[in-house]
């Protein structure tokens, strides 16, 4: 028969007991599910009067059975209980970073209880030592570099984004310069300068159509006054 902490036989326990036997005689699942769950119980309340010894405002435990597939019984948020495939062994189990690790394992409630009450007793600890810790002092500000010594031409240079918005102008200065006369000696242009715009010719241009056209109009011409100098010569 089980006890509670203080050492007497409670109605609650004795129940439990009875469904517990019940499950293992019939082979339920639903009934073994329930025999879980029971046990579990069990050592909650076994647990449950050390964790009211526990200072008020901290939170670091929150026991609760959680029924289901797999009922537990969670101590806080990385730790828990579960029952083994036997049904009847306690497995004290804790998720870490390096995977899931076993704290205690026992068919006896009470030593499982123990293991328990030694992993509060650590968090507690734990957690003392990390508010002593001395507070962390800022980093100092990093003071800025100091210029360098380049020569004044070189620091003076306009910037990449200004260079580039005079590239992006919409007519370049030499392009708004007037040509120069024929004859006239003309300044050697910078480097990079633009060459000044060809001068454009004025007149009549004809194709090759045109020219045929016209020779054809000359030949006619042409002959036409050979005619009438040949008339005058007869007449005469």
């Amino acid at each position: 028969m089980d006890t509670n902490a203080t050492g007497r036989t409670s109605l609650t326990d004795t129940m439990r007991a009875i469904r517990i036997e019940e499950a293992e005689r019939t082979g339920v699942v639903v009934a073994l599910r329930d025999a879980e769950f029971a046990r579990l119980a069990i050592l909650h309340d076994r647990v449950r009067a050390v964790l009211d010894q526990v200072p008020k405002g901290i939170d670091l435990f929150d026991a609760g059975l959680t029924p289901g597939e797999t009922p537990r019984l969670w101590i806080d948020m990385i730790a828990f209980v579960e029952m083994g495939r036997d049904k009847r062994t306690y497995r004290f189990l804790q998720d870490t970073r390096n995977g899931r690790r076993i704290m205690a394992e026992s068919d006896d409630a009470g030593v499982v209880a123990e293991r328990i009450t030694t992993y509060v007793a650590s968090r507690l600890i734990e957690r003392e030592r990390m508010l002593a810790l001395p507070p962390v002092s800022p980093l100092p500000e990093t003071p800025a570099l100091p210029r360098a010594d380049m020569p004044a031409a070189i620091l003076d240079r306009p910037q990449p984004a200004a260079a580039a918005a005079e590239t992006r102008s919409p007519m370049p200065q030499a392009a708004l310069a007037p040509a120069a006369t024929p004859g006239t000696a003309q300044p050697d242009a910078p480097a990079g300068a633009l060459p000044a715009a060809r001068p454009t010719r004025s007149g009549i241009s004809f194709s090759g159509l045109g020219g045929f056209v016209l020779f054809l109009l000359g030949l006619a011409a042409g002959a036409g006054g050979l005619l009438a100098v040949a008339q005058l010569a007869t007449r005469l």
